[in-house]
């Protein structure tokens, strides 16, 4: 009886130590926060689709978060917790949409078929602007304060590692390696080229525009 409780008292701690995780810094070795980081299985491992919704939201004039990642197939549910009327959209890619969405309404889509970029602004509010990645793979996190990205599935074998952001300035905006992974293995990256600012999501107008627009 004593053993069943000791092994049980273990058992959270050994499921916590079967997550890998991966490091990601910048050229100065400081923890690079909210990169995306998706694992590419190399060797036909397989792992289960992420049945939760990605949620982008609109607050305070801008899209919320500024980075949003997920896989394609899955669905998407866009949330306007602003006041006033925004007209969203995406232009490019495989992935266009367009439509207005009124203060405090969700819409909810199911279309996101192809993987890869999608660059989001409002016709409305022309300073608003976000991006959505859709990758080929459920094994994808974005970074914490602290670089850290983490994968609580239990992975082994080798895999490509992706790391994402639109202001990296690398060819494609990534940067890739071949790395082996096991259960509760840290990889540490460190990034080759410069992260350009953000842009602000602010307007330069003090007044708020067509704040009634249908």
């Amino acid at each position: 009886m004593k053993f069943l409780r000791y092994a049980l008292f273990l058992l959270p701690a050994l499921t916590a130590q079967a997550a890998t995780e991966v490091q990601v810094s910048d050229a100065r070795n400081k923890a690079v926060s909210d990169i995306i980081v998706y694992l590419t299985p190399l060797e036909g491992q397989t792992y289960a689709n992420n049945p939760e919704t990605i949620e982008v939201g609109q607050k305070d004039l801008a899209f919320t978060p500024y980075l949003t990642v997920g896989q394609k197939g899955q669905a998407v549910s866009f949330q306007n917790d602003d006041d006033i009327t925004h007209h969203i959209y995406s232009a490019v890619g495989d992935n266009k949409f367009s439509f207005k969405i009124k203060a405090g309404q969700t819409i909810n889509k199911n279309d996101f078929s192809q993987s890869g970029v999608v660059p989001m602004g409002c016709n409305i509010h022309d300073w608003m602007g976000g991006y959505l990645l859709l990758v080929d793979t459920p094994l994808y996190n974005k970074t914490n304060k602290k670089g850290a990205a983490r994968f609580e599935q239990e992975l082994s074998g080798k895999f490509k590692l992706t790391v994402w952001h639109p202001q990296l300035q690398t060819p494609d905006n990534q940067q890739e390696q071949i790395v082996e992974l096991a259960a509760g293995k840290t990889i540490a990256v460190k990034l080759n080229g410069k992260l350009a600012p953000i842009p602000e999501q602010v307007s330069d107008d003090d007044f708020d525009f067509l704040s009634d627009y249908e």
